[in-house]
């Protein structure tokens, strides 16, 4: 294989730096001395990272995301999949407008789709309420787990399901031997992709959320308004080390081929 051009290897490098400066730009700011953020970072510190880590400020956000992001993610795969099946192997009536609906969250602003959530849940008492709170992510999350499944299982013939009820399978049966296994890929994407992004929702978090639902997010948000010092930088690059954990177990679990390509 002949070596890539230089404009093409500039080309990438300038891409790889681009994504990654922001994130090395974070990384380095936790680490200084400085008691404000600047950069270059002055110094080298972990004193932020043990204000962080052992603040409640942070903690009890960052656990709140966590735990949210888990249930959002369950519920999302859990109303997604049916729905993916559904839309793929039979014949629904107004099949475009059904799906237009159904991702439709995502053409709109979240803050928009969070206020409209705010006055709806409110008439059943569940405007600040952890069920609330769910409720406003998995509306978020839903229409991203539905797209990939789509895409996925649309790909996917029924022969294998058919010779599978053929052979005396049932429907669930089929489905958790059979079908489950040829969309895992699909699945997987899905959920990571619905974790990160309730992970790091802000709108719907601002205002569904209460002082004991606080998700971190909203925390950093309001800790920036009356403070500009590094332990943002350190509570974020716990984030991310959080979040490229969670990549490296996932691919140690799966490998990359099975979040990419269909299982045989």
């Amino acid at each position: 294989m002949n070596s890539l051009p230089l404009w093409h290897r500039l080309f990438v490098a300038a891409v790889v730096i681009f994504l990654a400066a922001p994130v090395l730009i974070i990384v380095g700011v936790a680490f200084t001395s400085a008691e404000f953020v600047t950069f270059p970072p002055r110094g080298f510190s972990l004193r932020w990272f043990e204000k962080v880590l052992t603040d409640a400020q942070f903690m009890v956000p960052l656990w709140n995301s966590f735990l949210l992001g888990v249930a959002s993610t369950a519920t999302s795969i859990v109303l997604a999949v049916p729905a993916a099946i559904t839309l793929v192997r039979n014949q629904v009536p107004m099949k475009d407008a059904v799906l237009a609906f159904m991702l439709s969250p995502l053409s709109l602003p979240t803050i928009i789709l969070a206020t409209s959530l705010l006055f709806f849940l409110a008439r059943f008492g569940l405007g600040t309420s952890p069920v609330g709170l769910l409720i406003g992510h998995v509306i978020i999350t839903v229409p991203y787990v539905l797209r990939t499944l789509l895409g996925v299982y649309a790909g996917i013939g029924p022969e294998t399901e058919e010779a599978a009820r053929t052979l005396g399978a049932g429907r669930w049966r089929t489905f958790w031997h059979v079908t489950l296994p040829m969309i895992r890929p699909g699945l997987l994407a899905g959920g990571i992709l619905a974790f990160l992004l309730s992970f790091d929702e802000v709108a719907v978090a601002l205002l569904l959320s209460t002082t004991d639902t606080t998700t971190l997010p909203v925390s950093l948000l309001s800790y920036l308004v009356y403070n500009y010092d590094p332990a943002v930088a350190a509570i974020s690059t716990v984030q991310i080390v959080i979040v490229v954990v969670l990549l490296l177990i996932l691919e140690r679990c799966f490998g990359v081929n099975h979040l990419v390509l269909p299982s045989k």
